[in-house]
């Protein structure tokens, strides 16, 4: 059989049960801001891959188009990471689409490739650059957005792209 409180008493009850929840939610906003200050917990991705874009020149029907394309890969963890390409042409590939994803180019292969696997290591806190010039046919893109493709070093990355 249940007792009936008074209303005061069940008030009371109520707020002391709202002042140790409020503690409670501080106390682990405190842990939590400590233990990401100090960098002890890293909330950037373990492996980041991020490019930086730049058209070279003002569309032309008559072309040429060059897309400038720097790429990082970066190691934000404490430990190594391999890194493997089957051969040295496909440590950096991609291919272009339309919007709605539709197949627009990719990249010729015109460089020499060696039938032997590439490996190297990516040490903890460093990071790996590339710098690739994308020649791009004015035959199949015209002014507008696309989506770029990039493979490097086996890690995948889309970044939008204005062509103008």
């Amino acid at each position: 059989m249940m007792k009936s409180r008074d209303p005061s008493e069940a008030a009371q009850n109520a707020r002391s049960n709202l002042v140790r929840m409020s503690l409670i939610f501080m106390a682990m906003a405190g842990v939590i801001a400590f233990y990401v200050g100090t960098g002890r917990v890293q909330l950037s991705e373990p492996i980041e891959l991020t490019a930086r874009i730049a058209q070279q020149q003002a569309w032309t029907e008559a072309g040429p188009l060059e897309l400038k394309v720097n790429v990082t890969l970066a190691n934000n963890t404490g430990e190594p990471i391999p890194l493997e390409a089957g051969n040295n042409c496909e440590i950096f590939r991609w291919f272009l689409t339309d919007e709605d994803r539709n197949f627009v180019q990719a990249q010729r292969d015109e460089e020499i490739c060696f039938a032997v696997p590439v490996r190297d290591q990516l040490m903890g806190k460093h990071q790996v650059t590339g710098e690739y010039m994308l020649g791009i046919d004015t035959g199949r893109v015209k002014p507008g957005r696309y989506i770029l493709f990039i493979k490097f070093w086996g890690n995948e990355l889309r970044e939008p792209v204005k062509i103008d």
